[in-house]
């Protein structure tokens, strides 16, 4: 590959990053504007989409309270490049390749929608009635390419650190995914980090647990119920 080519590449590259911040920009609006007074006039609530507005406002100290508040499409781009970890919207445009991939990962960890996972688009039905979320598999929506699969002692070392930090489950315990729906024993997760290209050269220290299935399915810890949690819960349901 010639330089020019390269250079339009990287340039390529770059725009789609901008798209992706630019799309989570005009998402939070959306969600914004689903915005109506409760029921006893007191509060105002959300009917989100993508995002948990009402959490994100109040980590950010943002007081929606007022009848007249407003919340345009500059106040979402500022909001998201904050999330970011950066000051201004266009301190996250302008920034360097890198830099951006790494907000932009940043910003994936920190979008949670009712499932604690990112890119959101609606639930649907397993044939035995069970609820799943499907999300975007776009390939611009896609951290795959930037992260490696482990295996043995760093797999190992993954599944420790996360029992360490008092997550995760017995090796034999059957979870279900809620991204994907299916089940499968917890020692059979994959677990992923960061190449070292998209790390400053450096090998990443975090080491994210995901689905059996990925990277077809982007599911990851947060997804994974015990199995026995969900059956009991369908059976006091029943019980109603």
């Amino acid at each position: 590959m010639n330089l020019d080519n390269a250079a339009n590449a990287v340039k390529d590259y770059i725009m789609k990053n901008i798209d992706y911040f630019k799309l989570q920009a005009k998402n939070l609006l959306k969600d914004y504007q689903t915005r109506y007074l409760s029921e006893d006039g007191e509060i105002y609530e959300y009917e989100p989409k993508f995002f948990d507005i009402v959490g994100i406002f109040l980590e950010y100290g943002i007081m929606d309270d007022d009848k007249n508040f407003e919340f345009k499409l500059g106040n979402a781009q500022h909001l998201i490049a904050q999330m970011a970890g950066f000051a201004s919207w266009k301190e996250l445009i302008t920034a360097p390749e890198a830099d951006q991939l790494k907000a932009r990962k940043s910003l994936e960890k920190s979008i949670h929608n009712e499932y604690g996972c990112t890119s959101f688009i609606s639930h649907n039905l397993t044939p035995d009635g069970r609820e799943i979320t499907e999300y975007s598999h776009d390939p611009l929506d896609s951290d795959v390419p930037y992260h490696e699969e482990l295996s043995g002692q760093d797999w190992q070392d993954g599944i420790d650190e996360c029992r360490k930090n008092g997550m995760g489950f017995e090796p034999n315990e059957i979870v279900e995914c809620l991204h994907c729906g299916n089940r499968f024993a917890f020692k059979e997760v994959k677990v992923r980090r960061l190449k070292p290209e998209y790390n400053n050269g450096k090998e990443d220290d975090f080491k994210e647990i995901v689905c059996k299935h990925y990277p077809e399915c982007n599911g990851n810890l947060l997804d994974l119920i015990p199995v026995e949690m969900l059956d009991a819960k369908g059976g006091d349901e029943n019980e109603k």
